[in-house]
C-alpha cells in the first residue's frame, strides 16, 4: 500500500527538485512493473552485475589479515599497496622461502582471495584452512559531476552498498537544468585501470515507474556525470583545488578551466589529464592531454566544448 504513495511522492520532488527524502530506493525484489520492462541494453549489463553483491572487492589501502588454521606462525597482517600485490611468505622446515610467491588482492572478492591463497598454502600446509579478514578498510569515494545541486566526491560506507539513487539523493538532487534521463556511470576498474562508460540512465524513469532492478549498485571509484539540458557548463574533478561545474565561455582552454578551480592539488598527474566529451552514440570519446608538455611549450592548450569533463589523477597511483 506504500510503495505507490511512494513513487507518486518521488515524482513530485523530481518535478520540483526540492530536497529528497532519506531514502530513495525501494526494498526488496524489482516490481512486476519493472519485471514487464523488457531486457536493459547489452551496455548497461556489467553496470547491474554487481547489485547482486554485498560486499565490495578490496582495494589498495584495505588492511588484511591472513591465517591459516591451526598454523599461526603463517599468520600475516598487509596493508593492499597501490600494485594491488602483496607476499606470502611461506616456512617450511628450512626456513623462510626466499623470494616469496606474490598474489593480487586488489579488484578481488574475499573468497576468491582465499581460495587462490589455499592453492599457494598447499605447498606448506595440506589441506590449508585460509580465512581473510579486513581489518582497516580504506576510504572509498565515489564522485558526481555535472547538474546536481553539490557536485562532490562522496565517501562510501565501509559495510554497506549503495545505489545510483542513493548518492544522487546525497549529492542534493539535480538542479533545474538537469537531463535527468541522460545519467552517466563511468567505472573503473582496479585491476587494470581500465575505464567502462555506462549508456544514458533515465533517473527519473527508476524512480517514477519503480524500476529498482535497473538502479545500479555503484562501486568505489564510480564517477556520476549528470548532463544539463542545454549545457553551457564545463566540469572538472580529481586534484584540483576547487573541483565542480564551471561556466564555458568561448575560447575556454583546460589551462583556463583549472585556473578557474584554484589550480592543481598536491601530487596531481601532469602527464595523462583526460578530457571525456559527449558526442551522439552512446560512448563518449575521450582525450589523453599532457599538461605538462603544454606548461613546457611543446603543445598547444586544449580547447574545450560545453558539456566536457575533465579528470585529474593523482601522481603516485
Amino acid at each position: 500500500m506504500q510503495r505507490p504513495l511512494l513513487a507518486a511522492g518521488l515524482t513530485l520532488l523530481l518535478a520540483s527538485c526540492q530536497a529528497p527524502p532519506p531514502d530513495l530506493v525501494p526494498e526488496g525484489p524489482p516490481t512486476r512493473a519493472s519485471r514487464e520492462t523488457g531486457v536493459p541494453p547489452e551496455a548497461l549489463r556489467p553496470f547491474l552485475e554487481a547489485a547482486s553483491r554485498k560486499d565490495y572487492p578490496l582495494y589498495p589501502g584495505d588492511l588484511i589479515r591472513v591465517r591459516v588454521q591451526g598454523h599461526e606462525n603463517l599468520t600475516i597482517e598487509k596493508r593492499i599497496p597501490a600494485s594491488g600485490e602483496i607476499p606470502i611468505y611461506l616456512e617450511s622446515g628450512e626456513g623462510p622461502a626466499e623470494t616469496p610467491p606474490v598474489v593480487r588482492a586488489a579488484g578481488r572478492r574475499i573468497p576468491e582471495l582465499e581460495a587462490e591463497l589455499e592453492k599457494i598454502y598447499r605447498r606448506v600446509v595440506n589441506p590449508p584452512f585460509v580465512t581473510v579478514t579486513v581489518v582497516e578498510y580504506a576510504p572509498k569515494y565515489v564522485y558526481v559531476a555535472g547538474a546536481v545541486k553539490s557536485p562532490r566526491e562522496y565517501r562510501l560506507p565501509d559495510d554497506k552498498r549503495v545505489s545510483l539513487v542513493q548518492v544522487l539523493s546525497m549529492a542534493g538532487w539535480f538542479t533545474d537544468q538537469a537531463a535527468v534521463d541522460r545519467v552517466r556511470v563511468i567505472r573503473v576498474d582496479p585491476r587494470t585501470g581500465e575505464r567502462t562508460f555506462s549508456p544514458p540512465i533515465d533517473v527519473g524513469k527508476i524512480i517514477s515507474e519503480g524500476k529498482a532492478d535497473l538502479d545500479i549498485v555503484l562501486e568505489p571509484g564510480d564517477t556520476i556525470t549528470v548532463d544539463s539540458r542545454e549545457s553551457q557548463s564545463v566540469y572538472i574533478l580529481g586534484h584540483v583545488r576547487q573541483p565542480g561545474e564551471f561556466p564555458w565561455e568561448r575560447g575556454m582552454t583546460l589551462t583556463r578551466l583549472i585556473t578557474l578551480a584554484g589550480g592543481l592539488a598536491e601530487f596531481a598527474k601532469l602527464r595523462d589529464i583526460r578530457v571525456m566529451r559527449l558526442g551522439k552514440g552512446p560512448k563518449p570519446r575521450v582525450y589523453h592531454v599532457d599538461l605538462q608538455a603544454v606548461f613546457d611549450g611543446e603543445a598547444a592548450d586544449f580547447p574545450l566544448r560545453p558539456g566536457d569533463r575533465v579528470w585529474i589523477d593523482e601522481s603516485w597511483i
